[in-house]
């Protein structure tokens, strides 16, 4: 998937000195609240994102995946977008860059910021 590709490439571009301290774990929205993938609950950055594009970038510094998750439960949207549908489309993902060691929370809030400003997902976050 193109988009995929675009936000790896993105996070290695940038960051491939600290890439080592990340695991990159791709998921299909829907199974995201099972997944048992390895660091999945560890603090992380969240894409969510389909054919349509990059949809919403975000962090957690406990757990990435509850917080992912959270944005579907409480319908994260805009004018063309609404969250709580993205499990019902095979091609909504979600990639998930987390830290493998909990003490290396604090480049979290760098891949975050980096990714919103290039990715310029169709929801953005009001932190910025």
């Amino acid at each position: 998937m193109r988009e995929m590709e675009k936000i790896i490439e993105t996070f290695e571009l940038e960051f491939n000195s600290i890439s080592d301290k990340f695991e990159i774990i791709e998921e299909n929205v829907r199974n995201l609240p099972n997944s048992k993938k390895e660091f999945i609950h560890n603090p992380g950055v969240y894409v969510f994102f389909n054919n349509n594009g990059i949809i919403k970038v975000g962090r957690h510094l406990k757990n990435s995946r509850k917080r992912a998750y959270e944005h579907i439960i409480a319908n994260t949207k805009n004018n063309s977008i609404e969250m709580k549908n993205l499990p019902d489309f095979p091609d909504s993902k979600v990639l998930l860059l987390n830290v493998k060691n909990k003490n290396d929370i604090h480049w979290v809030a760098a891949v975050e910021i980096f990714l919103e400003i290039q990715l310029k997902p169709l929801i953005r976050t009001k932190r910025l």
